[in-house]
């Protein structure tokens, strides 16, 4: 019984609830998909519906945290007053973004940023000490609902994880940092390659390396030509993307030094 959870918590009230009572917490959820919201309209049957998991607020009003889809197609359906809902009750806010995150953590349908910023909602650790690296650094997660990223915006969220796992936070947050000193206008500088590529070379060169003179001679080379050239690099020499940009990355930083070279150094 030792793989079985016991600790089960109180069944749910199960329910009709005015579809007008129930609204969408923005602070954790996903921003809503026009195309999905008009295809369960297009196919609307309660044998599909299933029920929506409610926050009862205590006001009198609900909070929904899985299936605010159905919610939405629920809003807009002219012959719908009432859906069907299971009605938890939970302590604070960082719990209902925990139980969002619980019924959608397996599902493909969830994005980085979207586990994000349930994460940071809910308190998770991982996502509070990315927030942390980013913030130190003067950059931060892209918004929810956001399109466009923007300077100093990241959805790279698993490639930033992975470079803290690897090198620690003061190596990520000097290689954001870097980055967005290079390329203060460029709305997609933030790419997890280049952050997990800035944050080996900081990690491996603690000692040497002049952020300064990376940040410096980053500013005069075009992003993308840098990717092609890590790109054309990895498909001579095989490896990963990270560690062919690393390579170009130090040939650029090299140039013209007497000493004090940088190296690519071991990945971890």
């Amino acid at each position: 019984m030792s793989d079985i959870n016991l600790e089960i918590g109180t069944a749910p009230e199960l329910a009709f609830i005015d579809k007008k009572l129930i609204r969408v917490d923005a602070s954790y959820q996903r921003p809503l998909k026009e195309r999905r919201v008009k295809q369960i309209l297009r196919d609307f049957s309660w044998k599909q519906f299933g029920t929506l998991m409610l926050v009862d607020q205590g006001d009198g009003t609900f909070t929904v945290y899985d299936g605010q889809h159905r919610h939405a197609a629920a809003c807009r359906h002219p012959g719908v007053a009432e859906v069907p809902a299971a009605i938890v009750t939970l302590d604070q806010a960082f719990e209902e973004a925990q139980s969002f995150l619980g019924v959608n953590i397996n599902r493909s349908a969830i994005s980085t940023v979207e586990k994000y910023w349930a994460g940071i909602e809910a308190g998770d650790e991982k996502m509070m000490r990315i927030c942390s690296v980013l913030e130190e650094a003067g950059c931060e997660v892209v918004p929810p609902g956001t399109k466009s990223p923007g300077p100093r915006r990241t959805s790279s969220i698993s490639a930033i994880e992975r470079a803290i796992d690897r090198y620690g936070d003061q190596a990520v947050t000097d290689a954001c940092r870097t980055i967005v000193t290079a390329w203060p206008k460029d709305n997609v500088a933030l790419a997890g390659v280049i952050i997990q590529a800035l944050a080996r070379l900081y990690k491996n060169n603690l000692s040497i390396v002049d952020q300064d003179r990376m940040a410096t001679k980053l500013h005069g080379k075009d992003r993308k030509i840098l990717s092609a050239d890590a790109s054309a690099l990895q498909r001579i020499g095989g490896g990963d993307a990270a560690v062919s940009l690393a390579k170009v990355l130090v040939e650029i930083y090299n140039k013209g030094l007497q000493s004090n070279q940088i190296q690519i150094g071991a990945r971890s």
